[in-house]
């Protein structure tokens, strides 16, 4: 025998979703908390407005994807949403940082690249000049003095360049 509904009083259909709401999981689609309502014996009548009411007492809420909970419950997942943000900014900072880090590095590697060629330059003169010095000292040339001038000019400047590329080398390791 059916009693007939008594649609004041909405206690025990709030009581019973806020049970289930603790009993099943922290929240549930509506669907499914329709059907455990329905299976802990509340009416179908009562449903829709003890929701309302337990919305409008700020006993449940529902997320953004249409999840019913408890308010304690909305507030823990909703921390937890803020913290997994937060700690995906300063993973993403760590990361900008290590990024920073390489092209920095990068750019002391290309550093590095164009002091090397350089050096291979100033060595490449150098042979260049050695060579065209003993060209002249053997072919005889009639300016002995002018070349060995010149070529104790050289040699002296060979080595400062041999003393300045020894300390760029150095100064890379």
């Amino acid at each position: 025998m059916a009693y007939p509904l008594d649609s004041n009083d909405l206690t025990e259909p709030k009581t019973t979703i806020v049970n289930i709401l603790k009993m099943e999981g922290y929240k549930l689609d509506s669907g499914s908390l329709f059907l455990a309502f329905k299976d802990a014996g509340g009416e179908m009548a009562q449903f829709t407005p003890s929701l309302e009411e337990l919305q409008e007492e700020q006993i449940i809420k529902s997320d953004s994807e249409g999840n019913i909970m408890t308010v304690e419950d909305y507030q823990r997942e909703k921390s937890q949403n803020k913290e997994d943000i937060e700690e995906i900014e300063e993973s993403s900072e760590e990361e900008a940082d290590l990024i920073n880090e390489e092209i920095q590095g990068k750019d002391i590697m290309d550093d590095n690249v164009n002091d090397s060629s350089k050096m291979s330059e100033m060595l490449k003169k150098k042979e260049e000049t050695d060579a065209w010095i003993v060209e002249k000292a053997k072919n005889g040339s009639k300016n002995t003095e002018k070349l060995s001038l010149e070529i104790a000019e050289l040699s002296e400047r060979v080595k400062k360049l041999e003393n300045i590329i020894e300390k760029i080398n150095e100064a890379l390791r």
